[in-house]
Parts: structure tokens; sequence; C-alpha cells
């Protein structure tokens, strides 16, 4: 359901606006379209894809959509590999930063 917006008239007590009973009624069905989506995403349910590039608040580009990839992602197997090759911890570093 997409927004319902409450006709105010065009000025105080012109009577060109909506009665108030279909106004209150609109406020209900906005109200409990909000509520089930409130519920909803507390259940853990999502109720839409998210749908573009999403971006972290420093603007890195963490899933591009346009390419259907995630920059950056670092499978578990190279991870174990590097952990392992690494001789010392300033080794460790490096290699994960070269990842």
């Amino acid at each position: 359901m997409t927004q319902l917006i409450i006709n105010t008239g065009t000025n105080d007590n012109s009577g060109d606006g909506d009665p108030l009973r279909v106004a209150f009624t609109k406020v209900n069905e906005n109200f409990t379209e909000v509520y089930t989506d409130i519920a909803a995403l507390a259940d853990g349910n999502v109720v839409t894809d998210i749908k573009g590039s999403v971006f972290a608040d420093d603007s890195t580009l963490l899933v591009d959509a346009v390419n259907g990839v995630i920059p950056g992602y670092v499978s578990l197997a190279t991870l174990k590999t590097e952990v392992a090759a690494a001789t010392d911890f300033a080794d460790f570093q490096a290699r994960i930063a070269a990842l």
C-alpha cells in the first residue's frame, strides 16, 4: 500500500478537505502498515530486498550490485593459508594487509 495523504483543504475550515472520519481512517491504515512492517523486522523477517550497491559510513563500497561482487572478499581457505604461512606477527600483519 502506498502512503495515504490526508487532504487538509486549502484554508482553515474551508470545507474542501477530507472529513474527519475519512482522515482518521487514512491515519489508521498508514499506522497499521507501518506497525506490520516493524513487527516483521523485529521477528527477523526481511520484507524487501536491498536494491543497489551498499556503502559503509566512510564511502567504502561493501557490495557492488552492478557487478554482483563483494569487493575485498577473502575466502576462508586463503585466510587459513596466509595465517599458516606467517612466521611472526609482523609477517602475519603484512600478509593480511596484502589481501
